[in-house]
């Protein structure tokens, strides 16, 4: 390999994390339809089997109003940003055993991204 096909090729490595950490927000408000809003609402306030999602990119963990948080997210102290989000959907039980989400987790990191880009959008 030539030293310029070694740059090109060290480019595109270090290039293809940031390509795949966007999201698509209409993308990920069809996966929050499908997966997520049985349970989530995105409108502030509307509290459903889970809390209220409306504004929670950036907001403290089990701090929904009036909203009975399972004492495992109570204690948490997270904060909902990018790379707790990612961790929250990959697998909530892996991040915080004892929660009452039902939800299993979504294994592809794309569709995470999709869904963490409509989260934002939520404000």
């Amino acid at each position: 390999m030539t030293h310029t096909q070694l740059l090109v090729a060290s480019a595109l490595l270090l290039a293809a994390p940031l390509t795949q950490a966007q999201g698509d927000v209409a993308q990920g408000q069809a996966l929050f339809s499908t997966q997520c809003g049985f349970c989530h609402s995105p409108e502030a306030g509307k509290n459903l089997m889970g809390p209220s999602l409306h504004g929670v990119f950036n907001r403290a963990s089990a701090q929904a109003p009036a909203f009975n948080y399972s004492a495992a997210l109570q204690g948490a102290k997270l904060q909902w940003n990018d790379a707790n989000l990612d961790k929250w959907l990959t697998s909530p039980a892996s991040l915080l055993p004892g929660n009452m989400m039902m939800f299993p987790g979504q294994p592809d990191a794309q569709s995470r991204q999709h869904l963490i880009a409509y989260l934002k959008s939520l404000k």
